[in-house]
């Protein structure tokens, strides 16, 4: 076993790509509050994601759709392609089926609206963590 995958077996780990800085702040301490023993990190544009995501073995990227410089579908479709095992769920203010198809084109494993996100981001964060731990590193 490689340092990566011990790393992924000791703790999962959460990124949480937001520019907007108190949203990323907000949503990396709750998911650390409701799930503690989970590494939660939280970067503000689709380049700081890859360059973690190359650095650090990440189960989940939740990804902001509208983001400066590369926006989060491109910047999703390179992390699917740099790290295949990393589940990206989609978060955006849009939520129309052409946002969710272009989600899904970049290889997505969920979609949520920013307006759902209290009702949606604890079960689909758990799903994911969950289904990452029966998956062999």
């Amino acid at each position: 076993m490689n340092a990566a995958s011990r790393l992924r077996a000791a703790a999962p780990s959460i990124l949480v790509v937001e520019d907007f800085r108190l949203l990323r702040i907000s949503v990396v301490e709750w998911l650390k509050c409701r799930f503690p023993g989970c590494v939660v990190h939280g970067v503000g544009t689709g380049e700081e994601a890859l360059r973690h995501v190359s650095t650090f073995p990440t189960d989940v990227v939740l990804m902001d759709i509208n983001l400066p410089g590369i926006n989060g579908l491109e910047a999703a479709s390179r992390l699917k392609a740099q790290a295949p095992d990393t589940a990206v769920v989609m978060l955006s203010t849009h939520d129309t089926p052409h946002h969710r198809a272009a989600a899904k084109n970049a290889g997505a494993a969920g979609y949520i609206a920013k307006h759902d996100m209290e009702a949606q981001l604890e079960t689909t964060v758990e799903r994911l963590i969950r289904s990452r731990a029966r998956t062999p590193s």
